[in-house]
């Protein structure tokens, strides 16, 4: 009987001659009426706003009856959403909008007006390939491949890490062992750009590669930023050097130039993705280090995928009897998560 004499002091409280407006009404299970305006159907509880009384909270199980006027927004548990009128009568809503009418039993919906979600404030994302074969018989190779990315960003900032390994054997004598890392850290003053600061690391016994390191600061530029399509370049100071196991050893200061592109299609099914680093001798320009990998994954079931892809390695000055150019064609499975 409390929303009954609630009721009453609204009704006492109004101007004879107050101007008539529509408001919204739930019926109640005892017979009183609630008039007022329904702010929100929400974890099982009305909100409505009751002139002169305030905000009141109604368990939904007490609501028998209810009329919402303007466009308010139903939601449903298939995730659905309807804006509309609402009228609710013996179990179910009916929803009139532009589209016509819609009924909808009342076991189904979850909520009218929902408090909208809080956009994240981190997101995390790692992946992880795997690549591998295995022949014997009149040749007998094995070689294995493994890439892993992760990505943290957390408001204004953002950590990524990537790690690299690869071995092959030809006739049980290894023919390809190599290992590399790279850590960044962005600091985004606006949402369109950013500073950056990075360390690399690499070996390669086959190319006389003992240990190349890089660590360098630059800034960059956030082109695209969505679910479906992230973009960035940027360019920077880095100084790097390279310990050779037969040839002499190198030290220069580099610009460096590098890019990133990650492209969402058809709703998560496929991701290709893209990056790219140059090493520009500040002392000889012509001296240029540069890495690639351009790929596609395709998924199979859940953050499972198969994965193709090519790395290219690019050396314009490497040691004598090294090739100048690396290249790497790799198909295998992968495996994603974003948390």
């Amino acid at each position: 009987m409390i929303y009954s004499l609630l009721l009453f002091i609204v009704v006492g409280a109004s101007p004879p001659d107050s101007p008539a407006k529509v408001n919204d009404r739930l019926e109640l299970t005892d017979g009183s009426v609630i008039i007022g305006t329904l702010r929100q159907l929400e974890k099982g509880v009305y909100t409505i706003d009751v002139e002169a009384v305030g905000s009141i909270q109604i368990p939904a199980a007490r609501v028998t009856a209810a009329e919402v006027s303007g466009a308010p927004t139903l939601v449903t548990d298939a995730g659905e959403t309807l804006s509309g009128p609402l009228q609710l009568t013996e179990e179910s809503w009916l929803v009139r909008n532009d589209l016509g009418e819609r009924t909808i039993s009342n076991a189904h919906v979850v909520a009218i007006n929902p408090t909208p979600l809080a956009p994240p404030t981190s997101t995390q994302k790692a992946t992880i390939t795997l690549n591998g074969t295995r022949t014997s018989g009149n040749t007998s190779t094995t070689s294995a491949s493994m890439n892993m990315d992760y990505t943290f960003r957390y408001l204004t900032h953002r950590f990524n890490s990537k790690l690299h390994w690869a071995y092959g054997e030809d006739e049980e004598v290894i023919s390809k062992r190599t290992t590399g890392a790279e850590l960044k850290y962005d600091f985004f003053p606006r949402d369109s750009w950013y500073f950056y600061t990075n360390f690399s690391a690499r070996n390669d016994r086959f190319a006389d590669l003992s240990l190349r390191t890089t660590a360098g600061i630059g800034a960059g530029i956030q082109l695209l930023d969505s679910d479906e399509i992230s973009w960035s370049e940027e360019s920077g100071i880095s100084a790097l050097n390279e310990d050779f196991i037969s040839a002499l050893d190198e030290a220069t200061n580099t610009l460096r130039v590098a890019g990133d592109l990650k492209w969402s299609i058809g709703e998560g099914m496929m991701e290709a993705f893209h990056d790219h680093t140059l090493f520009i001798s500040l002392d000889d320009p012509s001296n240029i280090l540069a890495e690639g990998r351009l790929g596609l994954r395709t998924q199979i079931i859940g953050g499972l995928s198969l994965n193709t892809q090519i790395n290219i390695r690019h050396d314009s000055e490497p040691p004598v009897g090294v090739e100048q150019d690396d290249i790497e064609m790799l198909l295998g499975l992968g495996y994603s998560t974003s948390f």
